[in-house]
């Protein structure tokens, strides 16, 4: 799965989308469920725009949210389907974490590209009523880990790779090359473990991917 995610800098938005950032838009290094995050998602109008929306897919009939979607079975997924035909997005990211172990402490390792640069996964929005405004919500698609990563968790996100942006947010996309965007090896991602100090959705700054001196384990990828 994908609990928590870091997002890209400003510049990064025209740089390897060439987009305007979405208005108020500051980078996180600690995107949490129920907060803000940016998605690139097609217009009516047919234009590409970077937008906030709330990570937790919620569906106006639905009394819970979803913070991921499992691409394995999301064209077949009730509460998902429509959606992954209808309502496709990038979200747009850094990186993300994931946590080591069955019990506690777990150690928390951070996945990324090299340099951080940015990269995007597989999403899924939707639009409804909540608390008496307009809100959109969306979801992460996972797969199974890579076997680099898999040490780590056994999900991850779909990252998909940059050549088929185009393909996954076209509204007219068939599901069969739709499926084959969520099966294609994503750019190459690292790993390295953090410090306990990204444990709490409050710390939000550069700490947060710091290397852990002297902890469990070494860079891998």
């Amino acid at each position: 799965m994908c609990g928590r995610f870091l997002t890209p800098e400003e510049a990064d938005f025209e740089r390897h989308w060439h987009l305007a950032p979405p208005d108020g838009y500051r980078n996180s290094f600690n995107v949490a469920p129920s907060q803000l995050a940016p998605v690139i998602r097609v217009r009516r109008d047919g234009t590409r725009a970077a937008e906030l929306f709330v990570w937790g897919f919620r569906p106006q009939w639905a009394e819970r949210s979803w913070i991921n979607a499992r691409s394995e079975t999301v064209f077949r997924s009730a509460a998902f389907s429509r959606s992954a035909r209808e309502a496709r997005c990038l979200v747009a990211a850094a990186g993300w974490y994931e946590w080591q172990g069955e019990r506690a402490p777990k150690q928390p390792f951070v996945h990324f590209r090299d340099g951080f640069e940015p990269l995007a996964f597989a999403g899924i929005w939707t639009s409804s009523e909540q608390d008496g405004e307009r809100r959109r919500t969306f979801a992460i698609l996972t797969k199974p880990a890579t076997p680099e990563l898999a040490r780590v968790h056994d999900r991850m996100p779909v990252v998909v790779d940059p050549a088929h942006y185009p393909v996954w947010l076209a509204p007219g996309t068939e599901r069969g090359d739709l499926e084959q965007v969520l099966r294609a090896p994503g750019p190459a991602v690292a790993t390295r473990p953090v410090s306990p100090y990204v444990n709490k959705p409050a710390h939000d700054d550069p700490r947060c991917i710091e290397p852990l001196i002297g902890g469990a384990g070494a860079d891998q990828g």
